[in-house]
């Protein structure tokens, strides 16, 4: 029985990508939303960057939703005296952190009306604040721990390339820093992402027979995993079968190859595989995805990747869909992956060119 991508749900899916935003600001306050928020919010966007505001009201949830934190390229963290009184930016901060650490994306402090050293330190009247936050919002058993959690978090931002409004002549002239240098750094805009997410979906869409392999290649840092999420979090519903493996070069040399294919058959079997060697995990690997239609993402890719998924094009079931993410164009070449997307810094213009 031939099983193919419902190009009706693929459709929809093209026509449901999420909104994504190029700067999410975190801020908390009334005052320094009307007065510096809203500048640099209107500046940001007469650039042609979209924004997301993340404060503390009753409207916005404690945390911020992981998809939208996912894709974007740049968190603003606004730092005043009455941050560390917000439990709710103090949670948002350290997902900031967390994302920062796992995609390695851009966090930017900024110091209004507040000394920096006060926010590192956490001293002074923001000091005694986030103290007091933290007694309010943790139980006894969780204090300590969540304090921890929270002044890693702080310490962490405070201590990248920030600004401090005292050293300014006015707000417009800080803002204007600050959006030079949000234009300046080396990631992709969400406009770009969007449009090419799209054109990726619609090849996939597009190859509902057979096995779909899609090659995305780019220098460290330029977007590949974010735009490979991007992919993956608009067509997942649409497999039963789907396993999405983060950091494959940095995993492998860390906790060895055999939790990597653990990890891949653990997510597609949904159940808990035991492995005892990489031989072992890959005659498992060809024996239990046979004549599967399957998702699989492989992130971060190199020669000595422990997931030999390169000639099993005959194993897989109709419509399955292989993407990986590499920094070697040449190893997407040589395992002759036709669909293959440069993710391309140097050009601002033309970031992103599909390869023939």
């Amino acid at each position: 029985m031939r099983l193919s991508i419902p190009s009706m749900e693929l459709a929809s899916s093209v026509s449901k990508l999420p909104r994504m935003y190029d700067v999410l600001i975190n801020f908390t306050g009334e005052d320094i939303r009307r007065k510096f928020v809203s500048h640099l919010d209107y500046v940001l966007s007469s650039v042609g960057l979209t924004t997301f505001l993340q404060h503390d009201n009753a409207v916005q949830p404690k945390h911020i939703q992981e998809p939208i934190l996912n894709l974007c390229r740049v968190a603003i963290v606004v730092f005043t005296e009455t941050y560390s009184r917000s439990a709710c930016c103090l949670h948002q901060l350290q997902q900031i952190i967390e994302w920062h650490e796992t995609y390695g994306r851009h966090v930017l402090p900024v110091y209004y009306e507040i000394q920096p050293s006060d926010v590192r330190l956490q001293k002074g009247d923001f000091g005694k604040a986030f103290r007091e936050t933290a007694h309010q919002t943790f139980s006894a058993q969780e204090l300590e721990h969540g304090m921890s959690r929270w002044s890693h978090a702080i310490t962490k931002a405070a201590n990248f390339f920030g600004w401090d409004d005292c050293n300014y002549r006015s707000d417009a002239e800080l803002v204007d820093t600050i959006v030079r240098s949000v234009l300046n750094l080396p990631v992709l805009s969400a406009t770009q992402l969007l449009s090419l997410a799209e054109e990726v979906i619609q090849i996939i869409k597009n190859k509902s027979t057979g096995l779909c392999r899609i090659g995305i290649c780019g220098m460290g840092g330029s977007g590949k995993t974010t735009l490979a999420k991007a992919i993956y979090s608009q067509i997942h519903g649409t497999f039963v079968e789907k396993s999405f493996v983060k950091d494959i070069s940095e995993v492998s040399r860390r906790r060895g190859p055999v939790h990597l294919q653990r990890q891949l058959l653990s997510d597609v079997l949904k159940t808990k595989v035991e492995i005892h060697n990489v031989e072992m995990g890959r005659s498992m690997i060809l024996e239990r995805l046979y004549r599967k239609r399957v998702l699989i993402v492989l992130d971060d890719v190199n020669e000595h990747c422990p997931l030999d998924l390169w000639e099993s094009r005959g194993w897989f079931g109709e419509g399955s869909v292989i993407i990986i993410t590499t920094r070697d164009e040449d190893l997407l070449r040589k395992h002759e992956v036709r669909s293959v997307f440069r993710v391309d810094l140097m050009n601002e213009n033309k970031s992103l060119e599909l390869l023939s």
